[in-house]
């Protein structure tokens, strides 16, 4: 059973949770577990999975001042097995729909294989609670996370569309998204 709680105490901003795993927004004492993850990054990036990881990580987390937006963590046994980045992307037309896109998913070796799907489908809550209405969530793939898109797929986002030669020359970069609504 789902649980979503609310509070501003520790490193906590928006907590979800199911029997398996936690989210938790990542402050403090939990990105130093996000920067982990971001040496490990086993796909091809310009920064993440390489020396600058880190300083990546710290200004992300600081660049926006939205409640809310910024690194969430997953975990499971009190372990953080996936991290991602929520971000604010668009505001719509201003009637309650609000685009968000979830960045840099990441995942711990070893992991359960449902870790990821598990950080997608909360992000989707968290930004429905975040800001009530309807959400359209999107993540840029590069054609190589196929774990990623897996998972993805399981946690009801569907391919969009494509850019050819977008991170990378003769690289594809996959648009995975899901449109949701806090009613339903």
């Amino acid at each position: 059973m789902e649980t979503a709680k609310s509070n501003n105490h520790g490193s906590t901003l928006v907590q979800w949770q199911v029997p398996e795993f936690t989210l938790l927004f990542a402050v403090d004492q939990l990105l130093p577990n996000v920067i982990k993850l971001a040496y490990s990054y086993p796909y091809r990036h310009n920064i993440l999975g390489s020396a600058r990881a880190a300083d990546y990580v710290e200004r992300l987390a600081v660049q926006s001042q939205t409640p809310g937006v910024g690194w969430y963590v997953a975990e499971q046994h009190g372990e953080t097995v996936a991290a991602a980045h929520l971000s604010i992307y668009g505001l719509g037309d201003g009637s309650g729909h609000t685009l968000w896109k979830i960045r840099h998913p990441m995942v711990a070796a070893g992991s359960p294989a449902n870790s990821l799907s598990f950080l997608f489908d909360a992000l989707v809550h968290t930004a429905l609670n975040l800001r009530p209405g309807t959400a359209k969530v999107v993540m840029f793939l590069s054609e190589f996370e196929h774990e990623v898109m897996l998972q993805a797929a399981n946690a009801g986002f569907r391919c969009e569309g494509c850019f050819e030669s977008y991170y990378r020359l003769g690289e594809s970069c996959l648009v995975y998204g899901r449109t949701s609504s806090s009613r339903e």
